[in-house]
């Protein structure tokens, strides 16, 4: 049933079932899913956070989203590590990489707290998807002074 599903979904964002694994939309919407669900304790503000990140990354529409988002809940589910999805990444431009870390960023901070997982999973992240660790910091700091 939820294969089916999951199929359903692939098909309006246009996803070839053998491509569903390597659509980078999925990973992106993935990777930000994963650091809202770190903590056991996702609220609302965090899937809006992931909602209006996914639109600006990925020039998606509101419809498009929520599939993305489907998709992500149940790949997370079924994923047994991050690199699932950041192997899918690997095509990125260096300011692309940036961009998501920025929005993984934005995930973790929206509750106005940072659990030692999200932080890890970004961390984690970076390295897997050669982020220098300075753009790691800068793009924290930079996430950080905007919210104040």
């Amino acid at each position: 049933m939820i294969k089916k599903i999951t199929n359903y979904l692939a098909s309006i964002l246009q996803v070839a079932p053998e491509n569903e694994k390597t659509d980078k939309r999925i990973a992106i919407a993935s990777l930000l899913c994963a650091v809202a669900y770190a903590d056991h304790d996702t609220s609302t503000v965090e899937l809006l956070t992931i909602e209006a990140s996914l639109i600006a990354l990925l020039k998606v529409n509101k419809e498009e989203v929520n599939v993305l988002m489907a998709l992500a809940k149940e790949e997370v589910k079924e994923s047994t590590s991050i690199f699932d999805f950041t192997s899918q990444l690997a095509e990125l431009e260096h300011k692309e990489r940036i961009e998501v870390i920025e929005a993984m960023w934005k995930t973790a901070y929206a509750d106005d707290h940072l659990g030692e997982i999200e932080e890890a999973i970004i961390r984690r992240v970076a390295g897997l998807i050669y982020v220098p660790h300075s753009e790691f910091i800068r793009t924290k700091l930079k996430v950080l002074s905007e919210m104040h």
